[in-house]
């Protein structure tokens, strides 16, 4: 299990659109305002697949689908975007979960991959 910290909400981070954009600290300024971003708490390595739990704090969401570059770019520089829906899209760095309604976040939650 990866453990994460969210360091910094952006203020149109959170919207109607069931989309979460995550980034790790390695963000670049005009991506702040769109993300959440995170920190790392351990360091083992994120492996989401379909049937896994994504934990905001302790608002679990059930994966349904993970694109082909998930993985990868949250082991790299802590990116992907959530998808709070049923269907399973083709975005290559997206995390799609239900239920089909956004975590109440705050700075400093954990955000659990397992």
């Amino acid at each position: 299990m990866t453990v994460t910290e969210i360091t910094q909400i952006g203020k149109h981070a959170i919207n109607d659109e069931n989309i979460l954009v995550l980034f790790g600290e390695s963000i670049t300024p005009d991506l702040l305002d769109v993300s959440i971003v995170q920190k790392k708490i351990n360091e083992e390595l994120v492996e989401l697949k379909k049937g896994g739990q994504l934990i905001f704090g302790d608002q679990s969401y059930q994966i349904n689908g993970v694109g082909p570059l998930a993985n990868e770019n949250l082991n790299e520089i802590g990116h992907a975007t959530v998808f709070f829906q049923e269907e399973v899209g083709a975005i290559p760095n997206g995390i799609y979960v239900t239920p089909e309604k956004l975590p109440k976040l705050e700075v400093g939650m954990k955000i659990s991959y397992q």
